[in-house]
């Protein structure tokens, strides 16, 4: 029996012919559960750029600090809601701690930064058996109090036959790299391929004279900071990079970075069409007025009495508005780890704060500490912009729309599909079914394909869609008659 693939149904031989291929539908990528946050002083270690970091990530390795440590306090709330956190770290400058032995090894951190002063690195040599031509050293890498690596390099004696016994060239460059160091053994490589075209091995002599005799600790120095350069390009990365809710909790308040970065989520969302939503500090009870902004008014107290300042809570409900779905309201979410609002406020102080659009942590019965309402902070309600889009729920099941629909229409019809009457009803069919889902899943009400109608518009290429919906809200407040008879 004949078989294989088959581009035109043109066999002669009866038997199966099979193309295994991608059903060709592209998937719409989510930034559910990504958060973009701004590092408010320099880690002083680290890539310059964004360090991705969830729950898993090793801190240490990645950011110089345990996930506990202060600097990291930020990302640490975060993460308890968060999936990933996107940490900019944008630095000017700074220099890689080292530590050198002439000839021997040259050992620089991985980065810049004053934490690369607490690495050391030490090279034990194995015993040394009668008549062998190599000898095995461990090479141990340290940061602080910490073993983060080990190694092993073997090293020739200086003659062509100990060379090949290690499968060495005369003109190889030993090196051993690792997530905090770059470790060169013995001369620069140029000079040494210079000296071994001579018949001279001085990379080999001199690794194995200092390495091989009694063990050496190396103690890098000399690494600092660089100044923190994140406000400066802080909207090229709101811009470029993928997720939900970005936010400034950590910063302190008087600093601008704040109404720069709300300033800049209105011109991602009304001119950009990136429909991303920012979460900053606002103890000052600053009115910013914008549906893709939230502000945090105060903090809270954690089971074992740690008081998250309201500039760090803020990470907390970023890190839980970046993961909250368009079904999915936060007001009443519980904070698992907390005993108490911090400040607490009463009963007219938590009205006035959410009338002016404020995110507001409160105390209930049994020591919970909940999130009072999920709303943002526009208070002046238009024609165009009603109370519903006040609460996050709402705007988030807006964004999914605008979202999806933008994603759809640039990976599957943009520059693929006519702008003709069929090729709109393919258009209309796929938004229903689209939009059909999103009612299954109490995300809008009521949706009828009537609601929304596609035609041509003003140029050949451009199509018009008309759309109508009805976002689902939860329920937050209960009136009741109770009548005793």
């Amino acid at each position: 029996m004949a078989g294989g693939t088959w581009k035109m149904q043109n066999k002669v031989r009866p038997g199966v012919y099979i193309n295994v291929k991608g059903d060709g539908k592209p998937s719409v990528a989510t930034p559910l559960g990504r958060l973009l946050m701004f590092q408010n002083e320099p880690l002083g270690w680290g890539k310059k750029g964004i360090i991705e970091l969830t729950t898993a990530s090793d801190f240490t390795a990645l950011t110089g600090h345990k996930n506990t440590d202060e600097v990291l306090a930020p990302v640490h709330e975060a993460l308890k809601s968060a999936e990933t956190v996107l940490l900019l770290n944008d630095f000017d400058g700074g220099a890689k701690s080292t530590a050198k032995s002439e000839g021997v090894y040259t050992i620089n951190a991985k980065y810049e930064g004053e934490q690369g002063n607490n690495i050391s690195v030490s090279f034990v040599p194995a015993p040394l058996a009668d008549g062998a031509k190599t000898r095995d050293v461990t090479v141990t890498t340290i940061f602080g109090t910490k073993e983060v690596d080990q190694t092993k390099i073997t090293l020739p004696l200086a003659n062509t036959e100990a060379i090949t016994a290690a499968g060495l060239t005369k003109e190889d460059q030993l090196e051993v790299h690792n997530d905090y160091v770059d470790i060169t053994f013995g001369a620069p490589a140029d000079v040494t391929k210079e000296l071994n075209a001579k018949g001279e091995y001085p990379l080999y002599t001199a690794i194995f004279n200092g390495l091989t005799q009694s063990a050496v600790n190396a103690h890098l120095t000399g690494g600092s900071n660089g100044t923190n350069h994140v406000a400066n390009d802080m909207n090229d990365y709101l811009e470029n990079e993928f997720y939900a809710v970005a936010t400034t909790a950590g910063w302190d308040e008087s600093s601008n970075i704040h109404k720069l970065l709300a300033e800049e989520i209105k011109i991602l969302r009304e001119n950009v069409g990136i429909k991303v939503r920012a979460v900053v500090p606002n103890v000052s009870g600053v009115a910013y007025n914008y549906e893709g902004v939230s502000t945090v008014l105060n903090g809270y107290v954690l089971n074992d009495g740690t008081v998250i300042t309201p500039n760090i809570a803020t990470a907390r409900f970023a890190g839980m508005s970046a993961s909250a779905t368009p079904d999915q309201a936060l007001t009443y979410a519980q904070l698992d780890d907390a005993v108490e609002a911090s400040p607490k406020l009463n009963n007219d102080k938590t009205i006035k704060a959410l009338s002016a659009g404020q995110i507001v942590f409160t105390t209930r019965a049994g020591q919970r500490v909940v999130v009072e309402q999920d709303i943002n902070s526009l208070t002046k309600f238009t024609d165009t912009k009603s109370k519903d889009f006040s609460k996050n729920r709402v705007i988030r099941t807006l964004d999914e729309i605008c979202t999806n629909t933008t994603q759809t229409f640039e990976t599957s019809f943009l520059g693929k599909v006519s702008n003709n009457e069929f090729g709109r009803d393919l258009f209309k069919a796929n938004r229903v079914s689209y939009l059909s889902g999103l009612e299954s899943q109490n995300v809008i009400r009521d949706f009828d394909p009537s609601n929304l109608s596609l035609a041509q518009g003003d140029d050949k290429d451009a199509v018009l869609m008309n759309l109508y919906v009805t976002p689902v809200d939860s329920m937050e407040k209960l009136y009741v008659n109770l009548i005793v008879r």
